[in-house]
């Protein structure tokens, strides 16, 4: 369960309950709680952990860490929905809890509801973002622009650019992400 690796990624660093509700700005009580699987915290709250704690995201998620060729299957993948989004992933590519031995990019496939965004807050990264679309249209929108892509056809979201996505279909809307470098 995530509580559990978010412990397990503290206490491997060093890092008091305290010192990570402070860097994360929350409350220590907070963290006790998540670490028990008491709440399931937001992406947002989870993002900010995972930067304190100097992890890529998914390795809140993570199994084992990987560090060959590794072969995923289709019942193996690590499948997230957060709490507070529309999306759920399927990490197609290994991943580390270690930033040092981190694979050079994420794929994902996700899908988003109909009628819905896909997170409920603009999204900016240090890392690349290309999507293909496999079913559905699917909107980016960034700054005062809006991206229409639509099954088959592919977008480029250069680093640092603030966007979200919003599925105005009446179907999911099933993608294929590639961020680079990883960041979950």
């Amino acid at each position: 369960m995530v509580g559990e690796k978010i412990k397990a990624i503290r206490m491997e660093k060093g890092i008091t309950a305290k010192e990570l509700a402070e860097k994360a700005d929350v409350t220590p009580g907070y963290i006790s709680q998540i670490e028990r699987n008491l709440i399931s915290p937001s992406l947002a709250v989870l993002m900010r952990i995972a930067e304190a704690a100097e992890v890529p995201l998914v390795s809140l998620f993570s199994e084992d860490e990987k560090t060959e060729v590794v072969v995923t299957t289709k019942e193996k993948r690590t499948k997230i929905r957060f709490p507070d989004t529309n999306i759920e992933y399927q990490f197609l590519t290994p991943y580390s809890r270690s930033k040092e031995v981190c694979t050079q990019m994420e794929i994902i496939y996700y899908k988003i509801s109909p009628k819905s965004w896909g997170s409920p807050c603009i999204q900016s990264h240090e890392a690349a973002e290309s999507t293909y679309v496999l079913k559905g249209s699917l909107e980016y929108h960034i700054r005062d622009e809006v991206y229409a892509v639509n099954e088959g056809d592919c977008i480029y979201v250069p680093p640092n650019t603030p966007h979200q996505l919003y599925n105005p279909g009446e179907e999911d809307v099933e993608a294929i992400g590639v961020i680079a470098p990883a960041f979950y």
